[in-house]
C-alpha cells in the first residue's frame, strides 16, 4: 500500500466526493470553502459556500449537495453569511436550502428513493438531540427519519442500496438499517471499532466498509456482515475525517487528513474498487 498528499493547507479538510464527472472535491471547513482537487496533486478551484460546510454528496440530478453546520463546530474565515442546513451548488451557484429544525448538518449521501439523506448530531455538548433526516429536493421537504441519537455522523448505502450504514461517533460503532420504503429496520450486528469513533464511511465494490477515525488515526475496514478485517494507519499524525473511492476505476481511496489540510491518495493491495453511484430519476 502507498499514500501521497494531492494537497495540504487548505484548511480543516472533510467530505471527500468523486462526482460521476470525474471531479474530486473536498470541504475546507474552517473556511467555508468546497475545493477542487487534482488527482494527480494540487488545487484546481474553490467556491465559497460560508459557514462550515461538512460533507458532500451527489444527487440524481447530477447537482453537488453539502451539509452546512453554519460554522457551529469551528470558527470560519468566510464572510458569508450561512444558517445550517443544505446547500446546493447548481455551476458556480450557491443556493441554500432552508432545513426546519437543523442545527448543524454533518455528513450526507443520496438515498435509494432520490431525497438526500442527512445526519445533524447537533451542537457540540449534544447528549441526544441528533437526527437522521431525508430532504426531498423535488418537494423541498424534510422529514426525520430517527432522532434521539448521541452523535450520528458518517453514512453510506450498500450495494444494492437498501441498508444503511450509520456511524455512532460517541458510541465508536456502525450500525446497519433496512430501508423498506416506508421505514428504517435495524439489522445484524453493529460494526465495533478497535478504538476511537467513527466519522465518514465508505465502500468497496465486495460490499466491504471503510471508517475513518480520527482520534485513533486510523481507517477500519469491516466485511458487510460487521466483521474488522483490516485497517488502515498513516506515517504521522493525520486526524483522518473522511474517505471516498476515487478516479476513472473507483480504485484509489482518498482521505481528508485535517491535521495540515490535507488531501490524501492511498493505493490500496490487489484489485478493491469502490462502490459506484447509483443512478436515479430525482
Amino acid at each position: 500500500m502507498s499514500m501521497r498528499t494531492l494537497a495540504a493547507g487548505i484548511g480543516f479538510t472533510e467530505g471527500p466526493l468523486w462526482t460521476t464527472d470525474g471531479r474530486l472535491l473536498v470541504v475546507a471547513m474552517s473556511r467555508g470553502l468546497v475545493v477542487e482537487i487534482d488527482l494527480d496533486g494540487g488545487v484546481l478551484a474553490s467556491i465559497e459556500v460560508g459557514g462550515g460546510p461538512n460533507g458532500l454528496a451527489q444527487g440524481h440530478s447530477g447537482a453537488i449537495w453539502v451539509a452546512q453546520n453554519g460554522a457551529a463546530l469551528r470558527p470560519s474565515r468566510s464572510a458569508r453569511p450561512t444558517p445550517a442546513g443544505l446547500q446546493r451548488l447548481d455551476t458556480d451557484q450557491v443556493v441554500d436550502v432552508p432545513v426546519p429544525g437543523a442545527l448543524a448538518p454533518n455528513d450526507l449521501a443520496t438515498g435509494p428513493d432520490g431525497r438526500i439523506w442527512f445526519t445533524d448530531p447537533g451542537l457540540p455538548g449534544n447528549t441526544g438531540d441528533g437526527r437522521l433526516c431525508a430532504h426531498d429536493p423535488v418537494t423541498g421537504t424534510t422529514s426525520v427519519l430517527l432522532d434521539g441519537l448521541a452523535f450520528p455522523n458518517g453514512l453510506a448505502f450498500g450495494p444494492e442500496g437498501d441498508i444503511l450504514y450509520l456511524a455512532h461517533t460517541h458510541d465508536g460503532v456502525i450500525t446497519q438499517h433496512r430501508w423498506t420504503g416506508d421505514r428504517l429496520v435495524p439489522i445484524g450486528t453493529p460494526g465495533v471499532l478497535a478504538a476511537g469513533g467513527p466519522d465518514g464511511l465508505a465502500l468497496d465494490a465486495d460490499g466491504r466498509l471503510y471508517a475513518a477515525a480520527p482520534d485513533a488515526e486510523a481507517i477500519f475496514v469491516f466485511e458487510p456482515d460487521g466483521r474488522p478485517v483490516g485497517e488502515i494507519r498513516f506515517p504521522e499524525p493525520t486526524f483522518p475525517t473522511n474517505l471516498c473511492f476515487a478516479g476513472p476505476g473507483l480504485d484509489v481511496l482518498v482521505v481528508t487528513g485535517a491535521k495540515g489540510g490535507r488531501v490524501l491518495l492511498v493505493e490500496l493491495p490487489g484489485r478493491t474498487r469502490g462502490l459506484a453511484l447509483r443512478a436515479g430519476a430525482a
